[in-house]
């Protein structure tokens, strides 16, 4: 659909909108009614799907990064989204390399407050982020470059039906990757990245039903939240990688280039997108008749464990095994590894770190309350103002039932509401001999700050015997609109989780 509105607000507001200002030049086309209240005019001429129209209204500042990029935000927080968000110029520019012009005319982004439950929302015109992606370094920028690759996967070519969720997804992943190796040039952080989805994967694949865990689900009349996870970004990315491997990076790289050009402005199935990829390739790539579609698209369970190059990620999982040695009592009591991380990337300590969950998860054994308290003293990772060191060293410590842990706990889980880091800690909380009190009452003396899915989908994570306490407190809170701290953001895809998460 195409659209134009006009939208009031009192005189202390701002609207944006998923589309484009009616007089482009101007941030926005403004008039101001007699009784003081303001008129915001918009347009989108470019087609779009229903669940990527959005509105947000509140106190709002913006700084401009590019001539066709804009950030909006609070004014207490502007300068930090502009300066953390910088890059967005740069990641455009690298998706239309690799695919076709964009075709959004502005490419602007709103941080919302904290309580916003997904990393991001790639709307057209302005994507919607998370305020836990403000680390004051730009080291979390990849949401930014994966929403920005939504504006042709999933924006300019959008799958069909939610069946078919992995043509968004998982075409995203690959594209925010490919971006990522331009801004870095560096082609070792295209497997890098991959890792880490792939160690996510593996997480989600343990705890969902088979029907979820095949790319083209029967979601039937469940609840499309249960249905959420990882597999259509991880497993639909694996499928891409595992293709481009089968046809080589040149010609995937062309036929990329083509895929999006031939279906742009259009929906598409995973049945169109075979007999393109097979058309494409049947004369000069004649083996890809013989690839196994059927075991990808319809059976459950994880794909064969691919070869990724560890260049980047050798360290990191090195280190890891450094202190599950400690841990497991194999070198000398009191001789801690000797790395120095204090250079490393945020990318290199999360890899770190999940090698670490990956490990006790395999031994099903935590590390020990020494261990843990060890790394706090060494590498002070309790204490990190990024929010993905932070969230797994909080999962670490939750896990070794170190109790010191928790009030810093319960400061992050009730500080923001991005369901990636507050419903695996939940979990993990109630999980714990020290913790299942705690989580209960958190929640439930927390419960209106949260998003009504976020709300929704904990107390679904707790068990059966709190349930009705916890939807009891829960019940009104569905009824309510999006109210973010000073913003009311409406957005047809808050009403549908399958719609986004990672960037969950």
């Amino acid at each position: 659909m195409t659209y134009d509105a006009k939208v009031t607000v009192p005189s202390w507001a701002t609207a944006v909108m998923s589309a484009l200002s009616r007089d482009v030049s101007k941030p926005s086309t403004v008039t101001t009614m007699e009784n003081g209240d303001k008129v915001y005019d918009f347009k989108q001429p470019v087609p779009i799907s229903s669940y990527l129209f959005a509105l947000a209204v509140g106190e709002l500042d913006s700084r401009d990064i590019s001539p066709r990029c804009r950030v909006w935000s609070e004014p207490s927080m502007v300068e930090a989204v502009a300066f953390e968000f910088s890059q967005v110029e740069d990641f455009l520019q690298a998706a239309e390399e690799l695919t076709m012009p964009y075709q959004w005319t502005r490419y602007d982004l709103l941080c919302l407050p904290p309580s916003f439950p997904y990393g991001g929302m790639e709307n057209p015109c302005l994507t919607f982020v998370t305020p836990t992606l403000l680390a004051g370094d730009k080291s979390l920028a990849d949401v930014v470059a994966h929403e920005a690759a939504h504006s042709w996967s999933g924006n300019l070519v959008t799958n069909e039906t939610w069946e078919h969720f992995w043509l968004n997804e998982g075409w995203t992943m690959f594209l925010e990757r490919k971006i990522m190796v331009k801004i870095h040039g560096d082609e070792n952080y295209f497997d890098f990245g991959a890792i880490g989805g792939w160690e996510d994967l593996k997480n989600d694949m343990s705890t969902m039903p088979d029907e979820y865990t095949k790319l083209i689900p029967n979601l039937g009349d469940d609840d499309p939240d249960d249905a959420f996870s990882s597999v259509p970004y991880e497993k639909g990315f694996n499928l891409l990688y595992t293709l481009e491997k089968l046809v080589g990076a040149d010609k995937f790289a062309r036929f990329m280039k083509a895929y999006f050009n031939h279906f742009k402005f259009a929906t598409v199935t995973s049945q169109s997108f075979v007999e393109y990829f097979n058309s494409f390739f049947e004369e000069d790539v004649p083996s890809v008749k013989d690839f196994d579609w059927d075991t990808w698209l319809h059976k459950p369970g994880l794909p064969e464990a691919p070869e990724f190059d560890r260049t980047l990620s050798s360290g990191c999982e090195g280190l890891a095994d450094a202190w599950i040695s400690v841990d497991e009592g194999e070198t000398f009591k009191g001789i801690l590894p000797k790395h120095n991380i204090t250079g490393w990337s945020t990318g290199q300590k999360t890899c770190f770190l999940d090698a670490l969950l990956a490990t006790c998860t395999e031994r099903k054994r935590p590390l020990s309350l020494a261990t843990v308290a060890d790394m706090k003293e060494l590498y002070k990772m309790h204490e990190s103002q990024n929010s993905e060191v932070l969230f797994r060293f909080c999962m670490i410590a939750v896990e070794a039932e170190d109790e010191s842990i928790i009030p810093l706990v319960v400061q992050f889980i009730t500080a923001q509401g991005r369901m990636k880091f507050v419903r695996p800690l939940y979990r993990a909380l109630f999980r714990s001999k020290m913790g299942k009190d705690v989580a209960v009452s958190t929640f439930l003396e927390n419960k209106d700050f949260y998003h009504p899915i976020a709300a929704k989908m904990i107390a679904t994570d707790l068990k059966p015997e709190e349930k009705k306490k916890i939807w009891d407190a829960v019940g009104e809170l569905r009824k309510k609109p999006l109210v973010v701290g000073g913003v009311l953001a409406i957005s047809a895809a808050v009403c549908v989780a399958l719609i986004r998460g990672k960037r969950r």
